[in-house]
């Protein structure tokens, strides 16, 4: 599997959060007929006394996920819902904005195996609407739009979990 400098996202509009989203490569898999996407993401939480940093190398999206998100957002902003998450498959990675124009919340949850349990960020904070909403569904949209530009690499079998 190939790795590539990607399509990126970048969502640090409030002081506290800091979330970087890379397409690191993109699969076809001939036999089974799917694609996979994989992703870098960097993230940083300040907190008055300093911060709390994830990262993660290696992680699946559906490429859907992305879009729906935007469509979510899309319904914020017309009032037409009060929520819009995004999530990678297995949900361990999770943003989800919820609120309205009066008052909006973004929160993160991450959730990583560290042994013998299951191990979980969370994170929630008050955010500006027109950053969240406004401009960040215009970012999504754009960065859909190069995602879908992405030509997987043509390989043979999908790799066993």
């Amino acid at each position: 599997m190939a790795s590539f400098d990607g399509p990126q996202i970048v969502i640090n509009y409030s002081p506290e959060l800091d979330l970087r989203i890379r397409c690191v490569s993109a699969c076809h898999y001939r036999d089974a007929g799917g694609e996979e996407y994989r992703f870098e993401v960097k993230c940083r939480l300040r907190h008055p006394s300093g911060s709390f940093e994830y990262s993660c190398a290696d992680l699946c999206f559906d490429i859907n996920s992305f879009a729906r998100f935007e469509q979510e957002l899309r319904n914020v902003q017309q009032g037409a819902g009060d929520q819009a998450a995004l999530k990678n498959v297995g949900e361990r990675f999770v943003l989800r904005l919820t609120g309205n124009s009066r008052e909006l919340q973004a929160e993160l949850a991450i959730r990583e195996y560290i042994a013998p349990r299951l191990a979980t960020l969370t994170a929630t904070i008050d955010v500006d609407y027109d950053l969240f909403v406004n401009k960040l569904v215009g970012e999504v949209g754009r960065f859909v739009a190069e995602l879908r530009d992405v030509e997987p690499e043509d390989v043979g079998e999908e790799p066993q979990s």
